[in-house]
């Protein structure tokens, strides 16, 4: 018994960091297909051995880096948290340069490019209950970017309405990928258009007043 215990301990260790480059690779290769099969099965249907066949690792290696399943997981939200802010970083890099339209198209694109790597991630985090705390956390996140591109782009934005605005765009992302499984593909295509417009128009209508001396 208490051989199984002590085993159980081993394997809900936190995942082991490489310094070495082909480990740094090899840890790559292996969240990559972790993020495939968590995605594709689910956390409770997703093995290790799977994982490890899909990434091409010997199991003694895979468990080296990642003592459990758990420890994967977890690394797997940690990475898409990562996305999120190098995604708005490449934004934030050139948001000066960008026109009220151009930056509704950025962020939007923004957006909806990083959903589908998230799709592991939100099945995880309706695996358990812990990690359904993680939803709202990675929510907070992407709200607080969103302001703060707004910010450094439009300086004289009130801090509150750059939140409101952010909740506004990530809201209408949700509504972008609703229309993209439509079953009617002209209609969904005539929807995401006008979409996409009314969000230009908005960001127009909320941050062209504060630059007047571009009017």
């Amino acid at each position: 018994m208490g051989s199984n215990n002590e085993s159980r301990t081993i394997r809900d260790r936190n995942a082991r960091t490489p310094k070495r480059t082909n480990g740094i690779r090899r840890v790559a290769v292996i969240l990559k297909a972790g993020e495939e099969v968590i995605a594709e099965k689910g956390y409770e249907s997703a093995t290790m051995a799977e994982i490890a066949a899909r990434s091409d690792t010997r199991i003694g290696s895979l468990y080296r880096f990642f003592p459990g399943k758990e420890a994967l997981a977890n690394a797997l939200i940690d990475r898409y948290r990562e996305n999120i802010d190098l995604a708005f970083d490449a934004i934030d890099a050139e948001v000066v340069s960008l026109s009220v339209q151009s930056l509704a198209d950025r962020l939007l694109g923004t957006l909806l490019r990083l959903h589908p790597k998230g799709a592991a991630t939100f099945r995880l985090m309706e695996a358990r209950p812990e990690w359904s705390i993680k939803r709202e956390e990675l929510r907070s996140v992407a709200l607080r970017r969103i302001a703060q591109t707004l910010r450094i782009h439009s300086p004289r934005l009130e801090e509150s309405l750059a939140q409101d605005v952010s909740t506004v765009l990530l809201l209408n992302m949700k509504s972008m990928k609703a229309f993209a499984i439509m079953s009617d593909r002209e209609r969904a295509s005539g929807a995401l258009r006008e979409l996409h417009r009314m969000n230009r128009l908005y960001l127009e209508n909320i941050l062209t007043p504060l630059h007047p001396d571009e009017n």
